[in-house]
């Protein structure tokens, strides 16, 4: 018995806190913007509606997903992540449980937005806020290991949801998915979360306390360590070129991933592949994006910070320069290998440039405000590529632009240059 004990205690909390993280995630992705194509059909066949004006519905949803992420950012520091994400989860669902009601273009536009706000409470910024103080060395793969529970949420929930619509209704799907957040969001939030790893007696990576920097108190019973989270408050963050060298980093590449991925299908029709085959090569593509999510979170603690964003980009690139250089279907199955593990590491890396760069003192506002300038770069590249394809008729000159577009944002987060202690004013 006194072995097994022992064993237990040598289990970090960590791991904990990064399992629950990709539960979240699993659903906010999967749950939330992955499974709605599956809904595109039902709905059109039920109101009569377009297309087009189904997927305003989305459009609204990425939108307010990126207002949102300053907030977010704010709540988490000032109220801590268990009690916003618990919050939200809650809200989570019964914006799903409310989507099954509608009866109404407008209603149907509502509850989107309303989704889309509270999603973002149990997305990747307040995960990513967790994740960075419960781990220093290890903070790259434990982020990579979370964030593959977005490509996971989308592997798995589409079917489930697209099966529902088959035996029942979209109807009751909107209900089911309301019920799985709150069966598995909200114990993961109000029981598993914890804010940091001093409120626990901790230190990240499950290190000893240091005695020499560390405080020690004893609050309602228990033992927590005083740490204090040295960083850039977010105002004088945003005085800095290395902010913004940062931001135009993630409007520039996360543009030029949106634009190719929003149109990858008919884009490799074109080069070569069957339909089928088209469809396929998108599922290899998520998958490979989580290969990637893992692959550039281990580099990143290996490597530094800059060579890992230079060499995530520039496979991208590689991979979009090659298809443009040779039409044939072998071509196209290296270039989906690449771009999708490339692709992979867009969203892992944001965490880890925000806490490279700024530190942990003001970490979720400085990362919910970058978060807010991606997602303006995510949904402007795939109109982009429509309105290249609509002038000229082909995706060519899009694909040109997105490769270029990748090159720039590797050239802006050189111009980042290196991480600055803050200093406050006198």
């Amino acid at each position: 018995m006194g072995k097994r004990k022992d064993k237990e205690v040598r289990i970090f909390y960590g791991i904990w806190i990064a399992v629950a993280g990709f539960v979240l995630l699993f659903l906010f992705s999967g749950a939330g913007f992955y499974s709605f194509s599956i809904f595109i059909k039902p709905f059109e066949e039920t109101f009569g509606w377009s297309r087009a004006a189904i997927s305003l519905a989305m459009s609204i949803y990425m939108v307010l997903h990126g207002a949102c992420g300053p907030l977010v950012g704010y709540l988490t520091e000032k109220y801590g992540p268990k009690r916003i994400m618990t919050f939200f989860a809650i809200g989570t669902g019964a914006s799903f449980i409310l989507v099954s009601f509608t009866q109404s273009l407008w209603f149907f536009y509502m509850t989107y937005a309303l989704l889309s706000v509270t999603t973002t409470g149990i997305g990747f910024i307040p995960v990513s806020r967790l994740l960075t103080r419960w781990f220093v060395r290890r903070r790259g793969t434990a982020i990579g290991f979370t964030m593959v529970g977005i490509a996971a949420g989308g592997f798995v929930m589409s079917p489930v949801a697209g099966m529902l619509n088959t035996y029942f209704s979209w109807r009751i799907s909107y209900v089911f998915l309301g019920l799985l957040v709150w069966a598995l969001g909200i114990p993961m939030t109000l029981f598993v979360m914890k804010g940091s790893p001093s409120e626990m007696g901790l230190r990240p990576d499950g290190d000893a306390p240091d005695t020499d920097s560390d405080s020690i108190e004893i609050e309602n019973g228990q033992t927590v360590l005083k740490v204090v989270e040295e960083g850039w408050p977010l105002k004088p963050a945003l005085k800095t070129r290395t902010f913004w060298w940062v931001a135009l980093t993630y409007l520039l590449a996360p543009m030029a991933q949106g634009g190719v991925l929003n149109h990858q299908v008919p884009l490799v029709t074109e080069a070569g592949l069957a339909p089928t085959a088209a469809a396929m090569a998108m599922g290899i593509t998520a998958g490979m994006g989580g290969f990637g999510k893992l692959g550039f979170g281990r580099l990143s603690e290996s490597l530094p910070f800059h060579y890992v964003a230079m060499a995530c980009f520039g496979i991208q690139a590689l991979a979009i320069f090659l298809l443009l250089a040779f039409q044939s279907p072998t071509v196209v199955w290296i270039y989906v290998v690449l771009f999708g593990f490339g692709m992979g590491g867009i969203v892992v890396l944001l965490p880890l440039a925000v806490s490279h760069f700024f530190g942990l003192a003001a970490f979720g506002t400085i990362m919910g405000t970058v978060a807010f300038i991606q997602g303006i770069g995510s949904s402007s590249g795939g109109l982009i590529s429509g309105l290249i394809f609509d002038h000229m008729g082909n995706y060519r000159n899009a694909l040109i632009l997105f490769g270029c577009i990748y090159l720039l944002a590797i050239a802006a987060i050189i111009m980042a240059g290196k991480p600055r202690p803050y200093m406050p004013e006198p």
